[in-house]
């Protein structure tokens, strides 16, 4: 039994449970899904993932989106506080081609992240991030641009 199925099965009092179908994708056995996003080809998907394409979800060719990273295109957040009043919200998310999401990154919903971008670790991203753009911190903010040809990056003073 694996790891997920084990999961699975102690959370169900002890017993029998099938792997919960969220789990069930191409790209890491590992990552949870929801929906079913465009990915393009190529994209790497790391363990731990959060992909949730039930607003609609684009990632592009070449992507690299590291472990524990969380992709929403919903909110509850007004639904919560409304008294269960205002339906939940959904919002496309798109990341451009070759663009690279660091480790337990948060994208939320209605973003769009170009193409060939560094988007850093723990970095919470609130707003569209233009092509060839490195966006760090918490809220994610542009701090340098990437050179697509060499992937180097030069930072902005």
């Amino acid at each position: 039994m694996s790891l997920i199925e084990g999961a699975a099965v102690a959370a169900n009092g002890g017993g029998h449970c099938a792997t919960p179908a969220a789990t069930a994708n191409p790209y890491n056995p590992l990552a949870w899904f929801v929906g079913e996003p465009e990915i393009g080809e190529g994209t790497w998907i790391g363990p731990f993932c959060l992909v949730d394409a039930s607003g609609g979800l684009t990632i592009g060719r070449g992507c690299d989106i590291s472990a524990g990273v969380h992709l929403y295109t919903h909110s509850s957040a007004k639904r919560c506080v409304s008294a269960r009043t205002v339906p939940i919200e959904r919002a496309p998310v798109s990341v451009g081609d070759y663009t690279f999401i660091g480790a337990n990154a948060v994208v939320l919903m209605g973003v769009t992240i170009g193409a060939h971008c560094v988007v850093g670790a723990g970095a919470v991203v609130t707003t569209d991030i233009p092509d060839c753009s490195v966006a760090v911190g918490v809220p994610a903010r542009v701090v340098g641009r990437v050179d697509p040809a060499t992937g180097d990056i030069t930072y902005q003073a």
